[in-house]
């Protein structure tokens, strides 16, 4: 991931994965000597990700078990977040309570990387509509689960709080449709 070499050259070293799940990027940023904190809210993927910490003989990630919308950190804790495909996971104001969180507990100076899913997104619409560009997933994999699609200004918008570095769209086919997500690279003030 470039976001490592990025956090590296900037002496940020303490990052929050939030979300981390199975740990993808947890164990790519303490691999290169980051000090990582994996929260997921899974007891199941804390335990896969545990044991490939374990089986990495890493020593510099702690794994917390928590929701997104309460970080259980103190005030500028961390150097870093990192947050794929998980702060779009709620209606509009959890989201944003969530970006609130991840701003209170990232220091000034701090750094993120956030990929949330796309209004382009052939998944846009699907579900049960809880509210404007709000899903709950009615069935497939993500049954159940509640989606908040955002446009590239859309994102922008709701990163108030951060100076936006970079913000980009992306598509990756999938069949004869697009899985799209919007990609943002902040700093703290």
């Amino acid at each position: 991931m470039e976001f490592c070499g990025y956090l590296a050259k900037n002496g940020l070293w303490r990052v929050l994965d939030l979300g981390a799940g199975g740990g993808r990027h947890t164990l790519l940023m303490a691999e290169r000597g980051l000090q990582v904190v994996a929260l997921d809210v899974s007891e199941t993927a804390l335990g896969t990700l545990d044991e490939r910490v374990r089986g990495a003989g890493l020593r510099n990630v702690a794994l917390v078990r928590h929701e997104m919308s309460s970080l259980p950190f103190v005030d500028g804790y961390f150097d870093g977040v990192v947050s794929t495909n998980v702060l779009h996971h709620g209606r509009e104001a959890e989201v944003m309570g969530a970006l609130g969180e991840v701003r209170r507990v990232m220091r000034s100076g701090g750094a993120g990387l956030f990929v949330v899913v796309s209004d382009k997104d052939f998944r846009f619409g699907d579900g049960k509509r809880l509210e404007p560009k709000t899903y709950v997933f009615t069935r497939g994999e993500e049954e159940g689960i509640v989606h908040h699609f955002f446009s590239p200004d859309d994102f922008r918008a709701a990163l108030k709080g951060f100076r936006v570095v970079k913000l980009w769209e992306e598509f990756q086919p999938e069949g004869q449709e697009n899985r799209a997500h919007v990609y943002a690279i902040v700093r703290k003030a």
